[in-house]
């Protein structure tokens, strides 16, 4: 072998490798992204389903707290026992409650709000007065029966007085489960308040309609997870995962929940990945309406790693394969096209000047007629019948000829304005066709003595080539403006055709006088 055949074999190597070293690095970094968007579309679908699933979870509870409220033995019932008398407070839980329940419409109304939390699979509904004692409750036949405790201070009761609702989020004194909160007011017949009534529903229950294919987490503004589909999340705090400026202080005695270790790979104000408790994530933020809560949906990456060293395993072959089909495709499919544009070219233009033939012009023509009748216009066609043709050709030969009709359409293609189509008809015949304004009463000729000015000097004087050359008197014009709801193509160009035969008349007459 000569010495220079193995430098050039290692040379081939090197590049082949690298060649495929490329390739198959970008096959893996496409189709990992493209996994990657469509887990961020999917998680986004996910996102905006269940949103709509709990926003109307919410929203049922705050109809149905509302409805409660305007109840009329609820609003019996509150103003009864609209604060509670001096001596409650040194009475126990348990004094409390045997008070209130001696009273049969503290039964019944406790006994309506056992049938509707059972029937919406509510934790509890209970009807607070002003002292924040609880009156009844939907459990108050029950062992572990709320009626009697005071719940002083508990921020959703505080905001429904004051505003007509609340919410919140919080643990259960009596059970221990975390739970939501939404109050409304009790007012009388005058819009005084009389109390509030609470529906309590528990996150374990609101964590059933977290269903899916991506971890779900209902946030709270503390950054709390406050109901999650994937349990290590629960009551865990992830308030980095949350928009910049959208944490805020507790406003209540719970907790923000122990924080979980997160770190951004990407744009913070991106979809992620982000690295959460060591495992990467895609995220999709999703407000949830009315309320104080946000809802992410978390698309775990973990399975990438896996799909790139399988990646890894293809890429030899694949890349291979691949790189030769997608060169002899696109060979094969740039020359079809280039055949295709020749084909289209040549049905549309003519051979000689390169100007739109008679199928292109008439095409137009009609294109033009629908465009003016939407915007009002009207349409100017200009026949052009270059006079002596014949004598050149038998005069100078029919290649002086052919460089006459080139030069003419290239004068004529210079005098255009914008948005003018010139093509040839054949032979000697060209026409002009455009848009025009409609007429005005005391000029209805300017358009059509504007293209004979334009277009009828570029034609006349000497045309010089390298056989000969000579002086040309001109051309005939026939050219009219039409409105097209009143005509038709056809029509417009025999007009006009017609007119390009009254003027070579004319010219022939003045000549021969």
């Amino acid at each position: 072998m000569p010495p220079i055949a193995p430098t050039v074999t290692l040379g081939a190597v090197v590049v082949w490798l690298g060649l495929v070293a490329g390739l198959g690095w970008w096959t893996s970094q496409r189709i990992v992204a493209a996994e990657l968007s469509d887990l961020a579309a999917h998680a986004e679908y996910e996102a905006e389903t269940t949103a709509r699933v709990v926003d109307r979870l919410f929203t049922e509870m705050l109809s149905v707290a509302n409805m409660v409220a305007r109840q009329g033995q609820v609003i019996q019932l509150a103003t009864r026992y609209r604060t509670d008398p001096p001596d409650a407070a040194g009475l126990t839980r348990q004094q409390r409650a045997a008070r209130f329940t001696r009273d049969p419409l503290v039964r019944t109304v406790g006994d309506f709000m056992n049938a509707l939390s059972g029937d919406l699979s509510y934790a509890r509904i209970y009807m607070n007065n002003l002292s924040d004692d609880t009156v009844t409750a939907s459990n108050w036949a029950e062992p572990d029966s709320i009626v009697g405790m005071i719940y002083s201070g508990r921020p959703y009761l505080i905001d429904a007085l004051r505003s007509g609702n609340g919410h919140s989020f919080g643990i259960a004194r009596l059970n221990r489960t975390p739970s939501y909160f939404v109050a409304s007011r009790i007012e009388d017949a005058d819009g005084v308040p009389q109390g509030s009534v609470t529906v309590k529903f528990d996150a374990p229950e609101m964590a059933r309609y977290l269903t899916g294919r991506h971890i779900t987490l209902i946030v709270n503004r503390q950054g709390r997870v406050t109901t999650s589909s994937s349990p290590p999340f629960m009551l865990r705090n992830v308030a980095a995962l949350l928009p910049p400026g959208a944490v805020w202080p507790s406003d209540g005695d719970e907790g923000p929940g122990e924080p979980m270790d997160i770190r951004v790979l990407a744009d913070p104000d991106g979809a992620g990945p982000w690295l959460i408790d060591g495992q990467p994530h895609l995220l999709q933020r999703q407000p949830l309406s009315n309320t104080q809560y946000q809802l992410l949906t978390l698309a775990a990456l973990d399975h990438l790693q896996p799909m790139r060293k399988q990646h890894l395993g293809m890429a030899l072959l694949a890349a291979a394969v691949g790189l030769v089909v997608i060169l002899l495709s696109g060979h094969a499919a740039g020359q079809m096209m280039r055949r295709r544009q020749d084909e289209r070219h040549a049905a549309n233009h003519d051979a000689l000047t390169g100007l739109p033939n008679r199928r292109a012009v008439l095409t137009e023509l009609s294109r033009l007629f629908a465009l003016a009748k939407r915007t009002r216009q009207w349409v100017l066609v200009a026949f052009i019948d270059l006079d002596g043709f014949k004598a050149i050709n038998d005069t100078y030969g029919h290649e002086v000829g052919d460089e006459f009709l080139i030069e003419a359409g290239r004068r004529m293609s210079a005098g255009l304005r914008a948005g003018d189509m010139l093509g040839r008809l054949g032979g000697d015949e060209f026409v002009v066709i455009g848009l025009v304004a409609e007429p005005q009463a005391d000029d209805p000729d300017a358009a059509v003595d504007a293209m004979r000015d334009r277009l009828a000097p570029l034609l006349t004087g000497t045309y010089a080539f390298d056989e000969c050359s000579f002086d040309y008197l001109g051309a005939s014009f026939g050219i009219v403006t039409l409105d097209p709801s009143v005509t038709s193509p056809q029509t417009a160009l025999k007009d006009a055709d017609r007119l390009m035969y009254a003027d070579k008349q004319a010219r022939r007459a003045q000549q021969a006088g």
